[in-house]
């Protein structure tokens, strides 16, 4: 078996191949996770560390954390020609389109529509395709402009012809932002933009380039990384997901610590909508010129227009990148080193704490080890069972990635092993560390894998102050515990969360959620009902309706909650200014 390449040349750590996608399901097709004996699994392909391996561990995990049986023989069949309804798009238009673009540019292909109604939102999206009932509303037609010149058409043939454009980039979203609105009459048109995907320049002197909105995180990162530099914007989804998603999501990535956030990476980008171009034409650090275009950008979920490029910064590639993991003997004691960590202003690009549930989950995806690797897991657990006194049902665990240059490596080492000390951490070695990052990668297909055994789960994500961590995650676990009671669910939920980006004021907490939907009616609904409750009593415990996966349509209800009713006239008031008829019809947050 061939492991995945490292390519040297561009410093990324996942396969820089490419492939054929997944229909409806996440990722590449040469990848998934399958029975290979009874009793074991084993993830297919040569993608990923974890590839290839037989995993003994995670069957008996996954029985004893949900209470329930996992058995190869209870697999559900997929649907192998999903219903799409037929297209609505009239003569006149087609030819306009046909007339404007080139002929592979226009797709009225059904397995394509389809493609191109939904994201990866796993348990209403994705489960309902496959095994349930088909989408009540699909686009009409998928165009692939190639130039911003083509988007421009696109939008002027929307006017004319009153179609509704939904932009479409990695198909990665979580939130229902592409589901088409179901009370929506008009003909959709999916503007899939990843043939726009060049990087137009990069100005090495003042480190920016300018990037179609289309490219991918791995080209981007690829064509980067061959002239020296990187991005440093490293999503769960950058193999897949793309620049003008990001920044259509406003998205955060692991590296945010020495790279920033999306809005922090992006100094300008083009937004071209039913009333004109939007962007600055002078590109600078930083300015104080009014209220910004800017702002119609970062979160606007396809609401206001097409996001054709983007200004960027770049950043040479690390002369150093160096892997670490810490082991506490509790989460809080973890959050305590975290909190205490922010305070020195030493970060590393990437440090996450993964509570109990999660690191035993990580544990679980571990092949048979080799000899030495056996005899190293032996001394490892003497060491923090036997000397250290760790529980094993309560410890937690951080993955660090430290980049920048030797000096600021062996800084960021000198402060960050020590300070753990103090808080009762442990060092657990370089290997793990990068294990544990790499893991991020991988385990998304467990998803999908899961799906085929009526076991729903689906990640939620928040930000909180420092001081509201504990009542959040433990609020959403004992609302959890009701809710499936209430609701019959066989066995026992599965909770984890991890805390994966820190701020000067608190922290992004990730949530894991499943449980079994045997003998469930309407088992993808209950879930969901669920999901939403564990959302309100996030709201009520202080923390934020999403941290980077945005609005969408599926936490539109709790808008109310988080801006005042002026805010949304405000925000609905400029929608009316900038796409009177509402050629932009996502209508994703208060846009509905």
């Amino acid at each position: 078996m061939t492991q995945p390449v490292h390519d040297r040349a561009t410093g990324v750590n996942y396969d820089p191949s490419g492939g054929e996608r997944h229909a409806h399901k996440w990722g590449f097709t040469d990848t998934y996770f399958e029975f290979d004996s009874p009793s074991t699994v084993r993830l297919a392909g040569n993608r990923y560390p974890l590839a290839g391996h037989t995993l003994p561990a995670f069957i008996p995990f996954v029985e004893a954390m949900l209470g329930i049986p996992l058995r190869a023989e209870d697999r559900q069949e997929e649907r192998v020609d999903p219903a799409v309804p037929d297209t609505s798009a009239t003569g006149d238009l087609l030819e306009a389109l046909e007339g404007a673009l080139d002929a592979d540019q226009v797709s009225l292909d059904d397995r394509e529509r389809l493609i191109h109604s939904h994201g990866q939102l796993s348990v209403d999206e994705v489960y309902r395709i496959l095994y349930r009932d088909a989408l009540e509303r699909v686009v009409d037609v998928v165009v692939y402009p190639q130039s911003e010149e083509d988007v421009r058409t696109l939008v002027e043939l929307a006017d004319r012809f009153d179609i509704v454009l939904i932009p479409y980039g990695g198909g990665t979203n979580v939130s229902g932002a592409l589901a088409i609105p179901s009370q929506e009459r008009r003909t959709v048109v999916s503007v899939d933009m990843q043939r726009m995907s060049r990087i137009l320049w990069i100005d090495e002197v003042n480190r920016q380039a300018c990037v179609e909105a289309g490219i991918s995180g791995k080209e981007l990162e690829m064509a980067l990384g061959t002239k020296g530099y990187t991005s440093g914007h490293d999503p769960d989804s950058v193999e897949l997901s793309t620049l003008g998603g990001w920044i259509a999501t406003n998205a955060s990535g692991m590296k945010k610590n020495r790279y920033g956030n999306i809005e922090d990476i992006v100094l300008e980008a083009t937004l071209v909508t039913p009333a004109g171009v939007v962007e600055t034409l002078h590109i600078t650090p930083r300015n104080s010129t009014g209220i910004q275009p800017r702002a119609l950008l970062f979160g606007s979920e396809g609401n206001f227009g097409i996001v054709t490029k983007a200004v960027i910064k770049i950043h040479p590639r690390p002369e150093v990148q160096s892997y670490g993991s810490l082991v506490f003997p509790s989460f809080e004691k973890g959050v305590e080193f975290l909190h205490a960590l922010r305070k020195t202003g030493v970060l590393p690009a990437s440090i996450r704490l993964v509570n109990n549930n999660e690191f035993r989950f990580g544990q679980a995806l571990q092949g048979e080890p080799t000899f030495w690797g056996s005899l190293r897991r032996r001394l490892q657990r003497f060491v923090l069972f036997q000397l250290k006194n760790f529980d094993p049902k309560s410890l937690a665990a951080c993955t660090i990635v430290m980049e920048g240059t030797a000096a600021e490596v062996a800084q960021q080492r000198r402060t960050i092993f020590p300070l753990a000390r103090s808080y009762g951490g442990i060092s657990g070695g370089s290997s793990g560390g990068k294990r544990g990052y790499m893991l991020t990668f991988s385990i998304a297909y467990i998803r999908d894998f899961f799906n085929q055994y009526q076991i729903l789960g689906e990640t939620f994500e928040t930000s909180v102050p420092w001081s509201r961590i504990h009542d959040v995650t433990r609020s959403v676990t004992e609302e959890l515990e009701r809710q499936t009671k209430v609701h019959g669910v066989a066995g026992r939920p599965y909770l984890s969360y991890r805390l994966t980006q820190t701020y000067h004021t608190g922290v992004c907490i990730y949530f894991t959620m499943g449980f079994s939907g045997v003998g469930l009616d309407r088992a993808d609904e209950v879930y969901h009902k669920i999901e939403q409750c564990l959302r309100q009593v996030i709201l009520d415990q202080g923390g934020s309706l999403s941290h980077h996966h945005g609005v969408g349509k599926i936490r539109q209800q709790f808008l109310p909650q988080i801006q005042t009713e002026g805010s949304i006239k405000v925000l609905q008031e400029l929608k009316k200014a900038v796409d009177p008829k509402n050629i932009f019809g996502a209508r994703n947050g208060v846009f509905d």
